[in-house]
């Protein structure tokens, strides 16, 4: 098989978050990064007698952790106002992805419906001119 053609940038991703798995809010504007972690099977191996290799089984799967990074703004119905309110009540919260950017046909990842784990207030330093960033920790079962 020959090298693709067909690689993306994430430059034109779509990126929106919902607090009821239904309703999504395009989050797009002011989202620079997401990433995923966890979601691992745990495996178990044994070995018999008659064999030179292990009995592999593959048992349940962790959650995954979705990470969000952008920019802060204060606004109400921003993304990172939303997760503070969820965060600080303990409820449902959402994030899906598109890296097409959301077009119909394109690919998209929806979490289950997940809970905030933990989100970084504003900061920064005065001396910089960079845009404040924010993040918001997602936990949840599964990625369709």
């Amino acid at each position: 098989m020959g090298q693709t053609t067909g690689g993306m940038a994430a430059t034109g991703m779509y990126v929106g978050y919902s607090t009821n798995g239904t309703s999504y809010t395009e989050a797009s504007g002011s989202s620079n990064s997401i990433q995923q972690s966890g979601g691992e099977r745990t495996t178990g191996a044994a070995y018999t007698f008659d064999g030179d290799t292990p009995i592999i089984k593959g048992g349940k799967r962790a959650p995954i952790t979705v990470t969000w990074r952008g920019i802060y703004t204060p606004d109400a119905d921003e993304i990172f106002s939303v997760a503070q309110t969820a965060y600080e009540a303990g409820s449902a919260f959402y994030l899906r992805w598109s890296p097409g950017g959301g077009d119909a046909g394109d690919l998209g990842y929806t979490t289950s419906v997940g809970i905030i784990k933990s989100i970084t207030y504003p900061g920064g330093e005065v001396d910089s001119g960079d845009p404040i960033l924010t993040e918001v920790v997602l936990e949840c079962a599964s990625i369709t």
